[in-house]
């Protein structure tokens, strides 16, 4: 679920994986790995990425479907436009 969670909120936020690397310090073959579900990812790492994906960790650690992942992103977007927006000028 947190692989396919956080792939799913890249992507519909137009986040490369590269640049969420970037954005959690982490190395993108972690990354791969995380969202393709085979990497055993530590408790900081999840929060790293769910601050970077403007997003609660209990959120991505959930079963969500593609609706209730884009409700979240536009919820991200509308309470915090320039949170939002911070992360992907400076990363």
């Amino acid at each position: 679920m947190l692989g396919e969670n956080v792939r799913r909120m890249r992507s519909y936020s137009n986040i490369t994986k590269t640049r969420l690397a970037l954005m959690v310090s982490i190395g993108r073959p972690l990354l791969n790995r995380i969202e393709d579900g085979t990497a055993d990812v530590r408790p900081s790492v999840v929060t790293k990425l769910a601050d970077s994906l403007a997003t609660t960790p209990s959120f991505l650690l959930a079963k969500h479907s593609d609706e209730d992942i884009r409700h979240e992103i536009a919820h991200r977007k509308a309470s915090s436009p320039v949170a939002a927006v911070r992360h992907a000028r400076f990363y």
